[in-house]
């Protein structure tokens, strides 16, 4: 081969490694976004090939570059290389014309994961550049350097293992060790729904008597807890709200071995990550490890209405239990009378078991909120929280980030913020909720519900029938995803004049603001991130 030869088709390797870097990049961003689960972002990867994994002009060029070695020769075959390398260089240029919703937040483990992952393409690269030298395989070589990127990033993670494990494993020791010191009592707040509006109440509630700290935002992972602990708690806090979030049976408990919670509460049991638990059973034993973790003078608090959590509430011999419930009953220590419930929020009464009662009002939105507030102030009382106390509370309350946040949109239009996350149960909340309105139109944003596994056609489809009795114009993000609720609408003879498909955020955003007139209310429901997006 001549020098020439050789050049163009290191060059093309070059090209490749650097292609494979610029993906490396965007594989790391969707595998931390599903939180460094390797076999969900390989699931994500296949999912759609051709788009998010094989590059199909490599894969092109190597079938033209093959036709070109049999027929020209290896200057031929290396012409071919050419427009690769113009090709990669321009991707490695190109800018994203669309923000991420979320962007890449390069903690520690994201630097060193990215780092390990350029240097094991680097190495392929010299490996392959060698190659090279001695064979005329150029192309193809580029084209499967080209295809690294997102591998490299999981060998990465592998590599990383025993490094990640031991420096976790330190900072789990010295939380505990700091928890021992400090000896706060711990709440934990464990459900399929609720936990964030709850602990958000509770910190409010628990505030009128107490020093509190509360684990802020989705800080809910054993390492999120451990954070809390080691960066936020200092010794003037007596109580620590720890919020339990789980994608499998053993999460909640590590985080109750940590912290050793005195209370403990499931607001609800439902098919929320589904796909990941495969049966409400295992939902159930999950939610139900922070209960277990009580001691026999703790409390163990439950939704009355909620028949997982009503079972497991009479099988709880350990410690002591408390319900709450929407209606008078004998097991019950706190429910709630008289409910009304309109656009501007909630009143009702709220009623012990002892007979004392009070009227509460609040802003919060939502008939589940009722239950949320009821669980928060059994837990108040408990920590000795007086009933005036609640009730001043209650009255202060404010809904928990992109969950039923009621705001005032631009041109007298009214925006319902339920965009953090959706659910069967808080899905169909923020449907009455939009339903309450009737100063203009009622307009429904949402991409549906996700990781339901095999109820994701049944939940979705039933959350479409809901809309088309609540909304006079729905916008569906996602083609595909929203098949199922299309289905619902048309079973509720939604009109298709106010129906919309669109492929993104962006195309439903250039919609309704040509849509919205003074006095329309826009419920945005659910804002999946970009690992579920169609793009």
């Amino acid at each position: 081969m001549g020098i020439g030869v050789v050049a163009v088709q290191l060059l093309a390797v070059v090209a490749a490694a650097l292609l494979a870097s610029r993906r490396a990049v965007r594989a790391l961003h969707m595998w931390q976004m599903d939180s460094y689960i390797n076999a969900r972002y390989v699931q994500w990867l296949f999912a759609k090939p051709l788009e998010r994994h094989y590059d199909v002009v490599a894969i092109a060029l190597v079938a033209v570059w093959i036709a070109a070695r049999f027929a020209i020769g290896p200057a031929g075959a290396a012409a071919v290389c050419v427009p690769w390398i113009g090709w990669a260089l321009r991707q490695w240029f190109k800018k994203d014309t669309e923000p991420a919703k979320k962007p890449l937040d390069m903690t520690e483990r994201a630097k060193k994961t990215l780092l390990v992952a350029r240097l094991l393409i680097a190495a392929l690269a010299v490996l392959f550049g060698g190659t090279v030298l001695f064979a005329d395989a150029g192309m193809p070589l580029a084209a499967l350097l080209a295809h690294m990127g997102p591998w490299t990033v999981l060998l990465a993670n592998t590599l990383l293992a025993p490094w990640r494990k031991a420096v976790n494993q330190r900072f789990i020791r010295q939380a505990g060790e700091k928890l021992q010191q400090l000896r706060p009592v711990v709440i934990g707040v464990a459900g399929s729904y609720g936990k964030t509006s709850t602990k958000y109440f509770l910190d409010v509630m628990l505030r009128e008597r107490h020093n509190v700290l509360k684990s802020p935002g989705n800080f809910n992972t054993l390492l999120g807890i451990t954070r809390v602990v080691n960066d936020m708690l200092q010794p003037e806090h007596k109580l620590l709200i720890a919020e339990m979030g789980a994608y499998k049976r053993g999460e909640v408990k590590e985080i109750a071995d940590l912290v050793h919670p005195r209370i403990g509460i499931i607001t609800s049991i439902g098919p929320e990550h589904f796909e990941r638990f495969l049966s409400m059973e295992n939902i159930e034993a999950t939610n139900y490890e922070v209960i277990e973790a009580l001691p026999p003078d703790g409390l163990g608090v439950f939704n009355g209405e909620n028949e997982h959590c009503v079972k497991l509430a009479r099988a709880t011999k350990h410690t002591r239990v408390a319900l709450y419930g929407l209606a008078r009953r004998d097991d019950l220590d706190l429910w709630a009378e008289n409910v009304e419930h309109t656009s501007q929020g909630l009143q009702f009464e709220l009623v012990l078991k002892d007979g004392r009662r009070a009227t509460v009002t609040t802003a919060i939105v939502g008939r589940h909120n009722v239950l949320n507030i009821l669980g928060a102030a059994r837990i108040a009382l408990e920590m000795e929280v007086p009933l005036a106390s609640i009730v001043s509370a209650i009255g202060a309350l404010q809904p928990a980030p992109h969950r039923l946040e009621v705001k005032q949109g631009g041109g007298g239009t009214i925006i319902i913020d339920d965009s953090y996350n959706s659910n069967p149960i808080g899905a169909g909340e923020a449907l009455h909720v939009l339903s309450q309105f009737k100063t203009g139109r009622r307009i429904l944003v949402t991409p549906g519900m996700i990781e339901l596994g095999v109820l994701h056609y049944q939940e979705n489809e039933k959350l479409g029938f809901t809309a088309s009795e609540c909304a006079d114009f729905v916008i569906l993000v996602g083609p595909e995803q929203t098949k199922p609720l299309q289905d619902g609408l048309k079973r509720g003879n939604f009109p298709e004049e106010s129906l919309r498909v669109v492929k993104d955020l962006s195309e439903a955003t250039a919609i309704f603001q040509k849509l919205l007139r003074p006095g329309d209310v826009l419920l945005f429901e659910n804002d999946l991130p970009d690992l579920y997006t169609e793009k």
